[in-house]
């Protein structure tokens, strides 16, 4: 690899926000014992603040970001964690494993508003959104088996139709929050065409970024939807949109929310697509030799032909403050390499880049 930063564990520099949502979050502050309207200030309303955020910055997601922190204080934790149960402090991995679990609870309300999302209702509403994961369908099950068999035993056969019936409702339950998952994910036929690490450019609003997660489709709020305009793309909602840091000199600063956007996959640009750049990047690329890039637009992420990153923008690597985090350094092509736990969250493998005629090549 090119270059390799080390990982601190930093998630206290990191917030989750409200959702655009109509059910309420567990943030940050309320998940690790701080009470929600103490002495620390609240982020204004958006009346408060400017009107709306700007074209370039519509695509701004308080989901997504909340998604990311969410796994930030999973990672920091795993370290605390481990690390005092190194040192045999049990009591104190004892409340590292209360607070993970109350992270893992938020991360499924998080869940259950995307689900909802992809629905087509709001969160909170009734029936809307799967209350339980897979495990806890299926420990239910098992319980509701468990008892008709019970019932049919004593002979109780009115107790055990009325079993019979729940746990058809739940298998029902269960398959619909299944196929509702799979929406959101993809399934695992589901193959992005960007990759985890990859840098990418806006194609309309020229701004940059790198791909840190995705999910099948659009799985924001209806009002995020309408914001952003994703309705009225070509492809609209049903496209891969992925989880992008954005460059923070590319947007303009914004104490309650990191630059952290969501994007149809229609609307980003990679060098190793292989075709010209957008028109959008024609600043960043001023001084670029005539028929250094080009191509018919067919070409894939990771064709071998096409220009690398630092062949076009150089080797200034990205700024923003979940890079250190999430990231473990730059490879040749100057694309960024995400850590494991980022890698298993997308079930992706270790993609290396070295340089020509070096050692590790």
């Amino acid at each position: 690899m090119a270059h390799s930063h080390g990982r601190a564990s930093g998630a206290h520099h990191a917030s989750p926000h409200a959702s655009p949502s109509g059910r309420p979050n567990v943030t940050v502050r309320a998940l690790f014992g701080g009470k929600e309207g103490g002495s620390q200030s609240s982020p204004p309303s958006p009346d408060a603040r400017k009107e709306g955020p700007q074209a370039k910055e519509a695509e701004r997601s308080s989901l997504v970001n909340e998604e990311i922190v969410y796994f930030i204080f999973q990672l920091d934790l795993d370290t605390q964690l481990q690390r005092a149960l190194n040192y045999e402090a049990y009591e104190q991995a004892k409340e590292v494993r209360a607070k993970r679990e109350r992270v893992d609870e938020a991360v499924g309300l998080m869940r259950e508003r995307k689900a909802a999302n992809v629905a087509g209702a709001k969160a909170g509403d009734a029936g809307t959104a799967p209350a339980l994961s897979a495990a806890d369908y299926a420990a239910e099950g098992l319980t509701l088996r468990t008892a008709m068999a019970r019932a049919v035993e004593k002979e109780d056969y009115k107790e055990a139709g009325r079993l019979k019936a729940l746990l058809g409702a739940l298998e029902a339950q269960a398959k619909k929050a299944a196929s509702v998952a799979e929406s959101i994910s993809g399934g695992a036929a589901f193959a992005p065409r960007l990759r985890l690490g990859q840098r990418v450019v806006h194609s309309v609003h020229g701004y940059r970024g790198v791909v840190v997660g995705w999910d099948a489709q659009c799985c924001e709020s209806e009002e995020w939807v309408a914001t952003s305009g994703a309705a009225a793309l070509p492809k609209g909602t049903k496209q891969p949109y992925y989880h992008v840091l954005v460059e923070r000199r590319d947007w303009e600063y914004d104490a309650y929310q990191p630059p952290v956007a969501y994007v149809a996959q229609e609307q980003l640009w990679a060098p190793e697509f292989g075709s010209p750049p957008p028109a959008a990047c024609a600043a960043e690329l001023a001084g670029l030799k005539a028929g250094q890039v080009g191509g018919d637009g067919g070409g894939d992420s990771g064709s071998a032909a096409a220009p690398a990153w630092v062949e076009l923008f150089g080797k200034e690597p990205l700024e923003h403050p979940y890079m250190y985090i999430l990231f473990l350094g730059q490879d040749a092509r100057g694309d960024f390499v995400p850590c494991r736990q980022l890698r298993d969250k997308y079930a992706v493998q270790r993609r290396d880049v070295f340089q020509p005629g070096s050692d590790d090549e």
